[in-house]
């Protein structure tokens, strides 16, 4: 049993306990079933109200569509379309080194071809010297190096591209090269202009000298990679006059059909004497061959080379 300890007053009597604090009254709910009521109304209008503005919003948004395209705008999205025009891409850090990383439907379109070589040839950081790293007989090469005596450091060495010795080393990596940019950008008009250069070189092989083609197919090349970074491929499938007449009209090949025509002449020359004839082989008159039956050491004609005598 709890003991309580009374308190003494100033006069040493004790004083009377006071009562015990009365319990907190609970708080009494006065929201009566009607004023319930009329806060669900209010809410109820407030969610109408804001659904009319969500129905206007959407109304003004449908009235700025575009209308239906008409014939002639259809004609002109298509020729928009068909332009060379491509965005460059925006992937390249403060030194100029690629921050781009390919896609990884590019990196399985084509899974023989290096992720680098891949960045370089979508970011246009690709060379002509450089189309030896597509050519399934060179990629796998180890990289050389050689060193530069002005600058004191080795440099990479371009040892792989000095093996350009035929078309083919050019053209087959150059279609590898095609295939990867018109995979990438995806536009009609630059595919056009990637085989019409294709066709351009190869006439050009057929007609001219392989040094002068490949001279003017390395600065050709190098001269589109900043038409490209600007987005514009329009210019693969244009020639360049000044380029030709520089390096390539003046290396035409020799024309085949004048050389077997000269060496035709040549051996069926009648001055000549009869071989069979003086190998003793061809004794009939006059010679089947139109060749005169004179002895090849001396020219007498009573006898052959068999008969002669020094």
């Amino acid at each position: 049993m709890t003991s309580r300890v009374l308190s003494r007053d100033s006069s040493g009597r004790f004083a009377r306990a006071s009562a015990s604090p009365a319990p907190p009254s609970m708080p009494i709910d006065s929201t009566s079933p009607a004023d319930e009521l009329g806060a669900l109304r209010e809410s109820q209008n407030q969610l109408s109200t804001r659904m009319e503005q969500l129905l206007l919003q959407f109304e003004s948004l449908t009235a700025h569509r575009p209308s239906p395209t008409t014939p002639a705008a259809a004609t002109a999205a298509a020729a928009q379309q068909a332009s060379t025009f491509v965005p460059p891409i925006a992937g390249v850090g403060a030194n100029g080194a690629s921050t781009f990383t390919p896609p990884l439907s590019l990196r399985s379109r084509f899974p023989d071809v290096k992720a680098a070589v891949i960045v370089a040839i979508i970011t246009h950081e690709f060379k002509a010297a450089d189309l030896h790293k597509l050519d399934p007989m060179n990629r796998d090469k180890e990289t050389a190096y050689t060193f530069n005596g002005s600058t004191n450091q080795f440099e990479v060495s371009h040892r792989a591209a000095r093996e350009y010795k035929n078309p083919f080393s050019i053209l087959i990596p150059l279609t590898t090269y095609f295939k990867v940019l018109a995979f990438h950008v995806n536009n009609n008009a630059a595919t056009d202009a990637f085989w019409d250069y294709s066709a351009h070189l190869l006439k050009l092989v057929a007609e001219y000298e392989w040094h002068a083609v490949y001279a003017y197919h390395s600065i050709f090349f190098n001269r589109r990679r900043a038409e490209m970074a600007a987005g514009d491929y329009s210019r693969w499938g244009q020639s360049e006059n000044g380029l030709l007449a520089e390096h390539v009209y003046g290396h035409r090949k020799p024309n085949p059909s004048k050389q077997a025509k000269n060496t035709a002449t040549t051996r069926s020359n009648p001055a000549e004497a009869c071989r069979k004839f003086n190998d003793g082989k061809c004794l009939n008159m006059p010679c089947p061959w139109g060749r005169p039956h004179t002895c090849s050491s001396c020219g007498k004609s009573d006898h052959s080379k068999l008969q002669h005598k020094d």
